[in-house]
């Protein structure tokens, strides 16, 4: 027993010294790992074959004198068995110190990387702090790692040249230009400097590192801001001299017959379409690159009358005529005057005609002279003096003509030089005389003065009057008259009978 126990003490001994070198061993590990992991390993080696040869050299030394002192015991005897055991779990134990260093070894490199990345990292962002990022440009120059004072430079000459750049507007006979300068707004330099300079500082270091090392391109550009009256203004300009209107074709007496003027086509550019091409160039920014150029073309302005309107206007439908002799020569001047404005009038089917829009305003500076009127029943000199013989003899051909009037005035006071119930008086502002082309053809208004009388003549097709023909007729009975248009076949019989208005007198 006592054998035994002295051969358990041994092994107990030989694992304390084992496990001792172990952590020797495992703290040089540590230490120095690169340069010794081979030479631990062979030591470590060595030493388990070593230690379990010693101790089983030991153990039989041991029995060998114990069986010279006291004799053999077989069931004290420490067998070889056992002895293996010891060794796999001494072996198992350093090949495991050895995996444990290892494995530290690998996260004490991971975590030493990480930080020297890291590290990296936020000095290779830092370095741009007073720098703009890579990548960016302005009107696609490249203006990165520039310096404040170098990007202040290079923004300054490219605003300069935004606004010395010009918009070539090309027509087919003349070119115009426009100075961008002209037609936006003062570029604000200072903005687009603080934020090329600024962009993507406020992030953190590794957005920063991202923007700085994985080419985030990024093209900056001015917020130019159209000053649109001012762009208004330069394409009236360009208006104005390139409008061509077009001629309407119109009638000529020649004698008793109209002859035909053929009107021709006008030409201009159309205002707004220029308008929005200019503003989509400004806004896509092209303008910051060079002159921008524009084909424009001119639209043809075409003539309301077409010129086979007029071809079946060949015949008189109706006449009127009255005298203003020995009423005062100014008086004559200004009823030649409104013949005129109404003359030459070509109304289309369906078109109304407004007398106050032809002859006004009746002023001095429209070529009237001062004449006698009726103010409120009481002759007064005023401008335009002897208009409303013009609206009355218009109204009565108009009258005769078969057309109905949408607006008509009496006098306050009967006139001389027609019927009361068959004048059309007129007060600017107030009272007009219109009447609305009720036929398929056009009517043509031929108006002239001549040995103190006025005449009105209506001209349109033949058939327009369906074989009648109308007479206006007044009923007066004291200070009211009662007025009709009558119609009359071509065996002067009475077919048609309108009543038109009452007109009241002082």
């Amino acid at each position: 027993m006592e054998r035994s126990d002295e051969n358990n003490d041994i092994i107990r001994k030989a694992r304390q010294k084992a496990k001792q070198e172990k952590e020797e061993n495992e703290k040089l590990t540590e230490e120095n790992l690169d340069d010794n992991k081979l030479e631990i390993q062979n030591n470590m080696e060595n030493t388990d074959e070593q230690k379990a040869e010693e101790l089983e050299s030991t153990i039989v030394i041991e029995e060998d004198n114990y069986e010279e002192d006291e004799g053999f015991n077989d069931k004290e005897y420490v067998n070889s068995e056992e002895l293996e055991n010891i060794k796999e779990e001494i072996i198992e134990e350093i090949e495991y110190t050895i995996k444990d260093v290892e494995k530290k070894k690998k996260i004490y490199i991971g975590i030493a990387c990480f930080f020297v990345i890291i590290t990296m990292m936020y000095f290779g962002a830092k370095r741009y702090d007073c720098l703009v990022y890579p990548d960016i440009t302005l009107y696609e120059e490249d203006v990165s790692k520039l310096n404040e004072k170098q990007l202040n430079t290079k923004v300054n000459i490219l605003a300069n040249d935004i606004n010395n750049n010009k918009i070539i507007i090309k027509l087919d006979d003349k070119d115009y230009e426009i100075l961008v300068s002209h037609i936006i707004d003062k570029l604000d330099v200072k903005k687009v400097e603080n934020d090329i300079m600024n962009y993507g500082k406020d992030k953190s270091f590794l957005e920063q590192f991202g923007l700085i090392y994985l080419s985030v391109k990024r093209n900056c550009n001015f917020d130019i801001k159209i000053n649109n009256k001012a762009l208004q203004e330069e394409v009236n300009k360009i208006y104005d001299d390139t409008h061509v209107a077009a001629i309407e074709p119109t009638l000529k007496m020649n004698g008793d017959k109209l002859n035909i003027i053929k009107g021709e086509n006008g030409k201009s550019i159309d205002e707004t379409n220029l308008i929005n091409k200019i503003t989509e160039k400004i806004n896509s920014n092209e303008v910051g690159k060079s002159n921008i150029v524009i084909e424009e073309e001119y639209k043809a302005i075409k003539p309301k009358i077409n010129n086979q309107n007029l071809e079946g206007v060949d015949y008189k439908i109706s006449s009127a005529t009255t005298y203003f002799g020995g009423t005062g020569y100014s008086r004559g001047l200004n009823i030649a005057n409104a013949a005129s404005k109404i003359d030459k009038t070509i109304l289309m089917p369906g078109e109304e005609f407004s007398y106050e829009d032809k002859v006004s305003p009746v002023e001095l500076s429209n070529g009237y002279y001062m004449a006698p009127v009726i103010i409120n029943g009481t002759h007064k000199d005023a401008p335009g003096g002897g208009v409303c013989q013009v609206s009355t003899t218009l109204y009565n051909a108009q009258l005769k003509a078969g057309i109905l009037p949408t607006e008509r005035y009496n006098h306050s006071k009967s006139v001389p030089y027609v019927q009361r119930g068959l004048d059309a008086t007129l007060a600017t502002g107030s009272k007009n005389l219109r009447f609305k082309n009720s036929y398929d053809y056009p009517i043509y208004i031929h108006a002239y003065t001549v040995g103190g009388q006025i005449t009105v003549e209506f001209w349109s097709n033949e058939s327009v009057l369906g074989g009648k023909k109308y007479t206006p007729v007044s009923f007066v009975k004291g200070n009211v008259a009662n007025t009709y248009l009558y119609g009359y076949n071509n065996k002067g019989e009475l077919i048609y009978k309108k009543y038109i208005d009452t007109s009241i007198y002082k």
